[in-house]
Formats: C-alpha cells, sequence, structure tokens
C-alpha cells in the first residue's frame, strides 16, 4: 500500500513509463534499478527523460527513522516508523534535459542526520508533431466565452492542487478501454488549423462512440461536467496528488462525489470539445508533473 504523507507542495509524480502487452501489444521494456550508496532506497525507472518517472522503494534498515527526499519541487517523506514505503517522483514532460541533483536526508534512531546528493543527469527526448483541423472557435474561441474559459481553468487548477491525504486506489492502473488501441502520442507537439501550438499531455484512445470507458482505479470523482475544450470530462481523484482525466465523452455516467472502484463504467466515448473525431482523451496529473498514463498503468502497485 501507499503509505507516505504528503504535503500540499510536495509532488506525486506518476510512474514508470511502459506499454505492456496489454497496452498497445508491446512487450515491457527493461527497468533500471540504482541505489545510493548508504541509502536504505531503491531507485527504478525506464529511463531518465522528460515525461519519465521515478518509483522509490524503501528497503528495511533498523537503523533508520526517517528519509527525506527532494527532486526539484518534489518531496517525499518515508517514516520507518510506519514500516518500508512506496514513492514516486516525476519528470514532467516539459523539463529541461539536464543535471538535476536529488537532495536525501538521513535520520538515524542514534539522532544523527545526513544530508546526502546524487546527480540525476535527464536526457533529450524527442516527441511527435502533427497538425490537426478543428472547427474555427476551438482554435479562436468568440469573445463570449472567455468567460467561461478562464472559469473553467481555475476551477480544473483548484481541483488539481488539493491532495487527498490517504490513498484511493486499489492495485495497479488500468486502461479506461481495455482491448482498444492507444495512440503514440504524449507529449505530441500540435499544429491546429496552421497556427495554434499546443502539447498534448495525454494520450488518445480511438474507440466508436458510445462505447464505455471505465475507470482507470478506484477513486472519487471530483469532477464529472461538460468544458469548452475538452468537452464532457471527469476527473478522478485517487489520493496523495494523483489524478487521471478523461475526456470528449458523449455521455456522463457518474456525477461528482461518486466514489468509483476500478473498471467502473465512468462515461461514454464521444467527440465533444476540441476533437477530430471518436475518442478518449487519458491524461494523468501528479500535481504539477505530467506524465503518460501508461507509465501509472504498468507500475506494480499493491
Amino acid at each position: 500500500m501507499i503509505d507516505l504523507k504528503i504535503g500540499r507542495k510536495s509532488i506525486w509524480a506518476a510512474v514508470v513509463l511502459l506499454l505492456t502487452p496489454a497496452f498497445g501489444g508491446q512487450d515491457a521494456p527493461a527497468l533500471r534499478t540504482f541505489h545510493v550508496p548508504g541509502v536504505a532506497l531503491e531507485f527504478t525507472c525506464r529511463a531518465l527523460q522528460p515525461g519519465e518517472v521515478i518509483l522509490v522503494k524503501s528497503r528495511n534498515d533498523p537503523t533508520v527513522r526517517r528519509i527525506d527526499v527532494r527532486l526539484r519541487t518534489q518531496k517525499r517523506r518515508f517514516d520507518f516508523d510506519a514500516g518500508t514505503g512506496t514513492a514516486l517522483l516525476g519528470i514532467d514532460y516539459g523539463a529541461k534535459p539536464q543535471a538535476y541533483f536529488m537532495e536525501i536526508g538521513v535520520e538515524r534512531r542514534d539522532g544523527s542526520r545526513e544530508n546526502l546528493f546524487h546527480k540525476l543527469v535527464v536526457e533529450p527526448r524527442d516527441f511527435p508533431q502533427t497538425k490537426l483541423t478543428v472547427a474555427p472557435g476551438m482554435v479562436n474561441p468568440p469573445p463570449e466565452e472567455a468567460e467561461r474559459i478562464r472559469r473553467e481553468s481555475v476551477l480544473v487548477a483548484d481541483l488539481l492542487a488539493a491532495v487527498s491525504p490517504s490513498w484511493l486506489g486499489s492495485g495497479p492502473f488500468v486502461s479506461p478501454l481495455p482491448g482498444f488501441e492507444p495512440f503514440p502520442n504524449f507529449g505530441q507537439k500540435r499544429i491546429y488549423n496552421g497556427r495554434i501550438a499546443s502539447t498534448h499531455s495525454g494520450v488518445d484512445i480511438s474507440a466508436p462512440a458510445g462505447t464505455a470507458a471505465r475507470a482507470a482505479n478506484s477513486g472519487r470523482v471530483v469532477l464529472a461536467t461538460g468544458l469548452y475544450y475538452s468537452g464532457k470530462t471527469v476527473i478522478i481523484d485517487h489520493g496523495l496528488g494523483v489524478f487521471t482525466y478523461y475526456c470528449h465523452f458523449s455521455k456522463l455516467r457518474v456525477k461528482r462525489g461518486d466514489r468509483v472502484a476500478k473498471g467502473d463504467i465512468i462515461a461514454e466515448v464521444g467527440s465533444t470539445g476540441r476533437s477530430t473525431g471518436p475518442h478518449l482523451h487519458w491524461s494523468v496529473r501528479v500535481l504539477d508533473s505530467r506524465v503518460d498514463p501508461w507509465s501509472l498503468a504498468a507500475l506494480p502497485l499493491d
């Protein structure tokens, strides 16, 4: 189980970027595991690149009371009195490829403390590019929609900034459209109508209109409504700052405040909002870390 405390300014980031055989028909790539000498933590990742994540697990050490880990703005605390634990550190897809220093503070039971620094070199990553044509109002909204768009932006930002104190998920995350092939378009650079550029923060899964979409894990629905750009949208809070975000539905099957179990139907596939055809847009926000949803689905959460 995930049992770490997290503060409002902490970053819980989503997990190792993999495409498993269940997602896209590809074999899972090998993971890298590394340790910091003298620290009872194990770090696992696929790669150190933008959009990737690092899984951190504490190991039994009777001499340790607490370990604090900080990477950029992300902070994680391991309380060894509560037993071993698991944490996630994310590399946002917009992170610059350069060297970062991970700070690790160890407090031992004899009262001694030490601070260590471990260098992580984030390597460049190439993201795909594409050009899309959408309704003109989805590129240059009419003036009368400006206030609505601003209000929705504030609403979503406030929801994603609220950190639930306990883990609400149950086991590993799964595809919201099992059996349907995803597009490899996480982080895609997009040009709409030849003018407006944006970055795709999630992945798209094509499916016929009306196909039932399911919750990727257990949690609490914090938004279920129509938004200007993303159309009919559902956001699920899985606790500790982890959110999954589902867009462009034709019909919603849940409402705000509902508790959902993994696999529950939450909506039906559609093409509302800024969309070029029936599909599901699925993204993951972990506070300010934007990561590939398949990375979250690949993590063996217990």
